[in-house]
């Protein structure tokens, strides 16, 4: 919704306004064209063909008939210095004037305002001005002043599941079926008149606005372009309104309102209905009764769009997906859900039961890895290297639907609405699933998590096949963990993937190593289902799991000598993580080289010796290439690796870099694929065997960050909390540049939280002689981005980044002790004064920012850090103080 100037005149005014027109609009210099909005005909006349173009392209076309009066008329006219530019209006002859507009803004707005006071006029309002977003069969209407994001919050809902864009601007809603009927909506806009600026926040209107009508900040999009029937609607029900506002001193970001508390938002400005009519009492009165109207069958919500996007977007998510709006307004928002104990005992013995009687029911077939994956390729794609794709429904991990059900020890905090409703619900589910599983037909297969002679669970896994494809999982799970060979202790997974997409949740019971996957389809709920239980099973037993790479590395030091160095590498999704732990970073001299371990979980136990878990390692295939990632392409692309969710033609050819089924594809290789870069062993020596450990917490910033920094004990478990690193483009535009943090880099925690870095602490203290720390910066420095008005971010000065061989070059150093170290100003820690092969003049801070900008990035990031870890209470006191 624009705001435009636009002044009322009398009769005699308008007429001699007309006179003036006219004299613009020759025979040969005229274009008329009727609109049609919900029978409301307009009538432009005009000597600007580009005006004429869009009025055409906006609006859906009325008959044009000499004969026919239109209800409203619209004199445009450029390119007359003679006239005084400016914008009017007639209410009682419903006729507008437009002298030398900038834009097709101000005629489009006047022609709005005329069908609008119309309506009023008929005493019959039907208009509402807002975008409108059909969601899963119901729409969520946003509206606001200008310059509060309704656009661009209504285009970034669209990346939700199901949802379909019915309207940016305007459209009619009737009521259907009497008090307990609904509101039907119906588009008006034939085509969408955006800013430029929407463009930058989705690839897909950035591609398309470059073949629209365009004006200097605008273009004209015909909605069927941004994906047909699937991402737009001509029709839907409203059930849901967020009224967006900049309020810049309140601390809510969502905000659900009453009846009366909507209904004053929505008169004290008349927001989506007629922003720019005389509001007569009459007019008023129609208005309010209308609203009064809509407030019956829809819930809203105040939205502070002063909040960063991405904070608005995720709160949006959130009561769209967990059905907020459908409670009473009266119902607990805050407090836990917690089961009471006997409750809680009697939902743990029937699923301890239920599942362990599985194994011996007659609708169970158990598999061997042969049977599962002749089963499995039945229904994939094979493809030029002889492998299999298989494409799943779902594509990313449901963690904002994951509860974990247990005891106090176990319990997550701050659970969003839907996982309480989950929890609330929980007795009647299981009952509904045992008796399901009793029907279903049901696939099993029994693996081994990791290869070792202290820990090695035996993991069982159920799969329903109602959907026969979905043995693909059972395979997935054959080619990652290891053949059956006992094992304590018992972790079972029971998946049901046709379960109802609006029942879909994860229910982790820890504590009795059972995981319910219901209504998703995506491999990774399986594998970290596994890896989740399994990590709170090795803490129970003094150990922790960690999120990290590890390998052997074999590199030439000082003296000539030949040192053998165990190494951990923990990092975020994105951050090269795993590019790092399958790289030779050049140690290619006699004797030296790598030994891959372990890409993903592993156990590390208080002598740093680790314990290794996967036979196969899951990745992100996007970018993979021979060139970048020679070790992992090679093994990716061998018979017996698997993707998922990656590009397949019909012809078998693989396309990592094309993201048009998701940014999340995936693939399964196999460790002994790596041939000479493979450990003889899943697991990590413990310190005493080797020459040391290295320890490399890898984050991706591209401001202040050092390039690489070496740590003391203390502020590498700091650093281990603090799980940092930033929101890329790729990920998620919206939050470019933002700080994520996840503690230990692990999202798969059960317990409390501080037990971890403490744990880790105690377990590296004691072998500090023999541990070097190191935070890698695989991002760069040197950016500057700000906000623009929408609240995107924008790129100011681009980063400098440190490319895959330089940080390679690095480890390369730190390995064989040729990297000179110097103390850092900003952060207490040393960084490279040297290195060889690395030109580190160029990531000097001085070179691109001023001494007052280094010192504002690096306060903010010590703020935040500090704010960060002050939610660990019961984290050790060094470790707190670790952060200067």
């Amino acid at each position: 919704m624009s705001y435009v100037s636009i002044n009322n005149v009398d009769l005699n005014r308008v007429k001699e306004l007309i006179k003036a027109a006219e004299r613009y609009l020759g025979y040969d210099s005229l274009y008329i064209w009727n609109i049609n909005i919900n029978g409301i005909i307009v009538q432009l006349r005009t000597n600007d063909i580009t005006l004429d173009t869009l009025w055409k392209e906006n609006w859906h076309p009325a008959a044009y008939d000499d004969s026919l009066r239109p209800h409203g008329t619209i004199y445009a006219v450029t390119q007359a210095p003679k006239v005084e530019t400016g914008i009017y209006y007639h209410p009682e002859t419903k006729t507008g004037i437009v002298f030398n507009p900038e834009s097709y803004e101000a005629v489009r707005e006047l022609g709005i305002r005329i069908v609008m006071d119309i309506s009023l006029h008929q005493k019959h309002p039907s208009l509402l001005r807002g975008a409108l977003v059909d969601i899963n069969g119901e729409g969520v209407m946003l509206t606001g002043k200008v310059g509060s994001g309704k656009s661009t919050h209504a285009f970034l809902l669209l990346d939700m599941e199901r949802s379909r864009i019915q309207s940016n601007d305007l459209f009619t809603v009737k009521q259907l079926g009497g008090e307990k009927g609904r509101l039907s909506t119906q588009a008006c806009e034939r085509k969408f008149y955006l800013k430029n600026e929407l463009s930058k926040i989705n690839p897909r209107l950035r591609e398309l606005s470059r073949k629209c009508h365009r004006e200097d900040d605008h273009f004209m999009l015909d909605p069927w372009w941004i994906g047909g029937s699937e991402k737009y609607v001509d029709t839907t029900r409203i059930k849901l309104i967020f009224i967006l506002q900049k309020s810049e001193n309140e601390q809510f970001t969502a905000k659900r309102l009453t009846k009366q508390e909507a209904l004053n938002l929505l008169m004290e400005s008349a927001l989506g209905l007629n922003p720019f009519s005389e509001k007569n009492d009459e007019k008023m009165a129609l208005l309010e009764s209308f609203i009064r109207d809509i407030l019956q069958f829809v819930t809203c919500y105040a939205i502070n769009t002063s909040k960063p996007i991405f904070q608005v977007q995720k709160r949006l998510h959130e009561i769209i997906l967990f059905k907020e709006y459908l409670e009473p307004e009266t119902s607990p928002r805050t407090q836990d859900v917690i089961m009471a104990p006997a409750d809680l005992d009697d939902v743990l013995r029937k699923v301890k039961d239920k599942v362990d009687s599985l194994r011996n029911r007659s609708n169970v077939t158990l598999l061997d890895e042969n049977q599962v994956r002749s089963m499995a390729e039945e229904h994939g794609t094979r493809t030029v290297f002889g492998n299999y794709n298989f494409t799943s429904t779902v594509k990313n991990r449901s963690a904002n639907l994951t509860v974990y059900i247990g005891s106090s020890e176990v319990q997550q905090r701050n659970l969003n609405q839907r996982q309480r409703e989950i929890i609330r619900n929980l007795p009647l589910t299981i009952d509904e699933v045992h008796k399901y599983l009793e029907r279903a037909p049901l696939v099993s297969i029994e693996r081994t998590m990791g290869d070792n002679s202290l820990f090695t669970p035996r993991c069982t896994l159920y799969v329903s096949i109602q959907r026969r494809e979905m043995v693909r999982l059972a395979y997935m799970v054959s080619q990652t963990l290891f053949p059956p060979r006992g094992g304590e202790p018992h972790l079972q997974l029971v998946y049901i993937p046709e379960w109802q997409e609006k029942d879909r949740q994860i229910l982790v019971f820890p504590e009795i190593g059972v995981t319910y996957v219901l209504g998703t389809d995506y491999y990774g709920e399986a594998k970290k289902g596994f890896l989740r239980m399994a990590m709170w099973m090795a803490k129970k037993r003094g150990m922790l799991g960690l999120h990290a790479g590890a390998k052997i590395v074999r590199a030439k030091g000082r003296n000539g000598r030949i040192n053998r160095y165990g190494m951990l590498i923990f990092g975020l999704t994105a951050t090269g993580k795993t590019t790092h732990t399958c790289h030779n970073h050049g140690l290619t001299d006699e004797g030296e080289g790598i030994e891959i371990i372990q890409d993903d979980v592993i156990f590390l136990r208080p002598d740093c010796s680790a314990l290794g878990t996967e036979k196969g390692f899951y990745l992100k295939t996007e970018g993979v290439t021979p060139e970048i990632q020679p070790l992992i392409y090679n093994a990716v692309t061998k018979p017996d690796a698997i993707f998922e969710n990656v590009m397949v033609d019909y012809l078998g050819n693989v396309y990592f870099g094309d993201e048009t089924l998701t940014g999340n594809a995936r693939g399964i290789m196999q460790r002994d694929d790596f041939g000479e870069y493979r450990s003889p062993t899943v697991n990590l020596p413990s310190i005493e065997e080797l020459d040391g450990l290295i320890i490399i917490f890898i984050t991706r910033r591209n401001t202040v960050v050092p390039i690489a920094q070496r740590l003391t004990a203390e502020q590498a478990a700091a650093t281990f909390m603090l799980g940092e690193s930033i929101e890329t483009s790729g990920s998620d535009p919206r939050r470019a540049g933002e700080s994520i943090r996840e503690v230990g880099m692990n999202p798969f925690i059960i317990g409390d939280e501080s037990e971890e870095g403490n744990r880790f602490y105690d377990f590296v203290k004691k072998h500090e002689d023999k541990i070097q720390f190191y935070q890698l910066n695989t991002g760069g420095v040197g950016e500057i981005m700000v906000k623009a008005d929408d609240g995107t971010r924008v790129v100011r000065q681009k980063v400098v980044r440190v490319e895959i061989p330089e940080m390679a070059a690095i480890i390369r150093a730190i390995a064989r002790g040729d990297i000179e170290w110097t103390n850092d100003p900003n952060f207490g820690t040393q960084v490279p004064a040297r290195v060889p092969g690395v030109d580190m003049e160029k990531f000097n801070l001085n070179k691109y920012y001023t001494p007052d900008q280094i010192t504002y990035y690096v306060q903010e990031l010590k703020k935040e850090r500090k704010e960060y870890l002050s939610k660990f209470p019961k984290l050790y006191p060094e470790i707190l103080s670790a952060i200067e």
